[in-house]
């Protein structure tokens, strides 16, 4: 086993966007779910004697999220594998073994987004008690599908890539014009890394008590040309990010956006951006906190490590979220791969 000094590093993006109408986003949800059925075909296919649909879609009640994901079942959709995408493709073990429609699933899936993240910092931004927090996360109140999805929300700061997993957020009109600068978001992070650490510099309390916008002065604290600042800014407010106010630039949303969904490769490209920056700081001697372990394992071991990993992000991304200030711009970047690939036997010789 060998300790010493490299890179364990890589980030995920986080772009923020402002409160959601969840009630309409939920209506939006149930709408989708339904698609070209009548209300009173789905109110039958979901087992109900009345139509219980149009209830739901015009507001007069909302159903649990259990029940949303048991109308998902019904449908057609596989909620496990709907889901997998929005946990870094590795489903948590716990929501592995649940029923996908039952509110011990949703209560699991809200306790694994909440992560480390305090109560009181939930209650303050989703405008619940600690003690409603407490009894939903426990499994003891199930949630209204509203409810449910600004939890998800405030947690993760990813509600839609969720929910992109379940249905086509292009067909939710509440959601449409959001979902449309997440994926713009996306593919910009994809032909230029650094809109994916600029905007941060304009979420700093430092940032904001500048008088006006000082050209260069993101520029000077991400180590970056004066040019590159500028190019990333027009690139973000032509994708919907940022926006002037003629005295500073403003982020228009506050989301977080997971640049590793749908193009692999890209996103293979992104996490050896941020790489590379690793290396970088570590031969400048630069300030950061960098580590490695090599190690010998066994594979159940060896599969326990990689869902901590997963865990960590989970909780990172939480933690994130929860911040209250911001002072500083980071980037986390860890690295797990096997390094026996060319001489692998899975048998014993005798």
């Amino acid at each position: 086993m060998a300790v010493g000094n490299n890179p364990l590093a890589a980030a995920p993006c986080r772009v923020h966007t402002g409160v959601m109408d969840y009630d309409e986003l939920a209506r939006g949800v149930l709408r989708a779910l339904r698609g070209k059925r009548s209300q009173l075909a789905f109110s039958r296919r979901l087992g109900y004697s009345t139509n219980v649909a149009y209830a739901w879609e015009s507001g007069r009640r909302s159903p649990t999220a259990a029940e949303t994901l048991r109308a998902a079942v019904k449908v057609g959709v596989d909620v496990r594998g709907a889901l997998t995408p929005f946990f870094q493709r590795v489903l948590p073990e716990e929501l592995k073994t649940l029923d996908p429609d039952s509110p011990a699933f949703v209560a699991a899936l809200l306790r694994d987004v909440r992560g480390t993240a305090s109560m009181e910092v939930l209650a303050s931004r989703t405008d619940l008690s600690r003690s409603a927090i407490s009894r939903i996360l426990s499994g003891k109140t199930e949630p209204r599908l509203p409810v449910f999805l600004r939890l998800v929300d405030v947690a993760s700061r990813r509600l839609l890539d969720m929910l992109a997993g379940l249905v086509d957020m292009g067909s939710i009109p509440a959601a449409q014009d959001e979902w449309r600068r997440v994926e713009a978001l996306r593919r910009l992070a994809h032909t230029n890394p650094l809109s994916e650490a600029v905007p941060r510099f304009l979420e700093l309390d430092q940032y904001a008590k500048l008088a006006r916008h000082r050209p260069g002065w993101i520029a000077e604290r991400l180590g970056i040309s004066r040019e590159d600042e500028e190019r990333t800014l027009r690139d973000l407010e032509a994708a919907g990010v940022v926006r002037w106010d003629g005295v500073r630039w403003l982020l228009d949303r506050q989301r977080s956006v997971d640049t590793t969904r749908f193009d692999r490769r890209a996103a293979a490209r992104l996490g050896m951006h941020w790489t590379e920056e690793a290396r970088s700081r570590i031969a400048a001697g630069g300030e950061g906190q960098f580590a490695y372990l090599v190690f010998t394992t066994d594979d159940e071991t060896l599969a326990a490590i990689q869902e901590l990993r997963l865990r960590f992000f989970r909780e990172l991304r939480a933690l994130v979220a929860a911040s209250s200030k911001n002072r500083r711009v980071a980037v986390a970047n860890v690295n797990l791969f096997p390094i026996d690939v060319g001489a692998r036997d899975d048998g014993e010789r005798s």
